[in-house]
C-alpha cells in the first residue's frame, strides 16, 4: 500500500529550504521596495508637524532622519515627488500631511526651477499614485515588503552575487519609509543631466504665473500660523548656470517674492555640495545639506517663538 504524503512535512522542507535562501539571493529592490515607498509616501497620514516638498532633488537630498535630529520631538515626512510641481494640488496634498492638533507646523519647499515651470504642473507621479487601483495598492502596501525577499532571480544574477566581483557601474537607491532615497551612482559624470534639462528649459520656463502662485500659498500659510521655509537645492555650477539663463529661474528675486510672503529663507553655497550627475546629490553631499536645514529650521523655530 502506497502512503500519501503529508503535506505539512512537504511545506516544512520547502520553508526550511527556502527561507534562508531568501537572505541571501539577489533582491529587487527598484521593483517591490520601491513600489512600497511610494505608496507608503502618497498615503502617509496626517501626523507630521515638518512636511518637505519639492523634486526628485528634494527626495534624494533631504533626510528626515537627520533633519530631526535637529528638532526634537518634531515629526517629518519627505514629500517630494520626481517632477513634483508647488503649485496647489501639491499644496493641499502636502498641508494634509501636517498632524491637525499639533504644533509647530512646518512646510519646507525646495525650489527648483522646473518646479515652477509648466513641465511640472500635471504632477503626473503623485496622480498616478493617488489614483491607484484599490487592489494593487493594498499588494504595494502590504505584500511588496514580503514578495522582496523572494524577489525572482536567475542563475546569471546568483552567479554575479557570490563571485565577489565588484560592478563597474551602478545607480543604486535606499529606500526610506520617512520618504527619503539615498542615492548613490558610479561612475559620476556630472554634465550628465545637462542635455534634458536643455531639452525641459527649451519648452519651458520659470513663469509669473506659477510664482504668483506659490507666494500667495506661502503668506496663506504664514497667516494660518504655518511655519514656511524656502530654499534651491544645490546643483552642479553648469547647471545653475543653465537654469539661471534658459530656464530663467533667478534666486534672488524668488527669495524676496517668498520673504515678502512672510516665508523663511535658507541660503546654500553650490560649492560646498557635489553631485552624481550635476541634479542629484551624492550620500555624503545630501547629508550634509539635511544637517543644514535643520540646524537652520532650529533657528527659524527659535526666532518664531520669539516673536
Amino acid at each position: 500500500m502506497s502512503r500519501k504524503p503529508n503535506i505539512w512535512i512537504s511545506l516544512l522542507m520547502a520553508a526550511t529550504l527556502v527561507i534562508p535562501l531568501s537572505f541571501v539571493v539577489p533582491k529587487n529592490a527598484d521593483k517591490y521596495l520601491s513600489e512600497h515607498f511610494w505608496s507608503r509616501k502618497t498615503f502617509a497620514p496626517s501626523d507630521y508637524n515638518v512636511v518637505i516638498m519639492g523634486d526628485s532633488r528634494v527626495y534624494r537630498g533631504l533626510s528626515p532622519e537627520i533633519v530631526e535630529s535637529h528638532l526634537p520631538d518634531l515629526k517629518t515626512l519627505n514629500f517630494a515627488y520626481s517632477n513634483g510641481g508647488l503649485n496647489p494640488t501639491m499644496f493641499e496634498a502636502g498641508e494634509s500631511k501636517l498632524a491637525k492638533n499639533k504644533k509647530p507646523k512646518i512646510i519646507i519647499l525646495g525650489i527648483s526651477a522646473n518646479t515652477v515651470t509648466g513641465y511640472s504642473a500635471p504632477n503626473t507621479q503623485y496622480l498616478q499614485e493617488i489614483n491607484r487601483p484599490r487592489e494593487e495598492l493594498l499588494e504595494r502596501l502590504y505584500f511588496n515588503p514580503v514578495l522582496y525577499w523572494f524577489s525572482p532571480t536567475s542563475p546569471e544574477q546568483i552567479k554575479k552575487q557570490f563571485s565577489g566581483v565588484k560592478d563597474t557601474a551602478y545607480y543604486r537607491h535606499r529606500y526610506f519609509l520617512n520618504g527619503y532615497v539615498e542615492s548613490d551612482k558610479f561612475p559620476i559624470d556630472t554634465l550628465e543631466a545637462i542635455p534634458s534639462y536643455t531639452k525641459d528649459f527649451t519648452n519651458y520656463k520659470v513663469e509669473p504665473e506659477y510664482l504668483n502662485s506659490l507666494y500667495k500659498q506661502v503668506k496663506l500659510w504664514s497667516d494660518s500660523g504655518i511655519i514656511v521655509v524656502g530654499f534651491t537645492p544645490p546643483v552642479s555650477r553648469p547647471m545653475r548656470i543653465l537654469e539661471d539663463t534658459l530656464g530663467l529661474y533667478h534666486e534672488k528675486e524668488i527669495r524676496a517674492g517668498f520673504e515678502r510672503a512672510a516665508g523663511y529663507w535658507i541660503d546654500l553655497n553650490l560649492n560646498e555640495f557635489k553631485t552624481y550627475d550635476g541634479s542629484h546629490l551624492v550620500i555624503e553631499s545630501a547629508q550634509k545639506l539635511s544637517n543644514i536645514v535643520g540646524k537652520e529650521l532650529a533657528v527659524i523655530l527659535k526666532k518664531h517663538s520669539e516673536n
